[in-house]
């Protein structure tokens, strides 16, 4: 299994040929006599709604340096897509939110930079729900907490489709 497209077999080496498998051409090591199959990462991020609006992320890594996003990344191989949110928030933001209290808002499926593919899996909670006082964390440069209007004014870009996932949040808890 490889996330990003590849050129010769993760197992041995062999460059890879293509061969129709259930209909589909897919990846394929002759001398392993196997598929190589690709599949999306899972992610998961979680969207604090309160008074002042759903608190954001301005992105200092790729994809997407300089876009806002609901915070959120790559689930950890023990976790939970509810465990992961909560911990991305904390490590994002500094805000704290318990894995219960999170109601799932949404999924989607993307192709980002390079080929890979991610599944993310949303979430919102309520800003009462939560405790600490927003900060940016290492991967992100920015916090703020906008409405659809003040977002709007701004003139700045979401990751896609973390536009899509805020407005979201914003229709269901603000």
């Amino acid at each position: 299994m490889t996330t990003y497209p590849a050129n010769f077999c993760p197992h041995c080496g062999t460059a890879l040929s293509t061969r129709e498998i259930e209909g589909r051409e897919r990846q394929f090591c002759p001398d392993c006599e196997r598929a190589i199959w690709r599949n999306p990462v899972p992610t998961a991020g979680v969207a604090v709604v309160g008074s002042q609006g759903v608190l954001l992320t301005e992105r200092a890594v790729e994809p997407g340096v300089g876009d806002w996003a609901v915070p959120g990344g790559h689930l950890e191989l023990e976790e939970s897509p509810r465990e992961a949110a909560v911990r991305e928030l904390r490590e994002e933001t500094g805000v704290r939110a318990d894995p219960a209290d999170l109601t799932l808002l949404d999924t989607f499926s993307v192709t980002q930079f390079e080929g890979k593919r991610v599944v993310s899996v949303g979430f919102a909670v309520q800003r009462e729900d939560t405790d600490g006082e927003p900060h940016a964390g290492t991967e992100v440069t920015d916090v703020r907490w906008v409405t659809p209007d003040s977002f709007a004014e701004t003139g700045e870009a979401f990751l896609p489709p973390h536009g899509e996932r805020f407005r979201k949040a914003w229709d269901s808890l603000g």
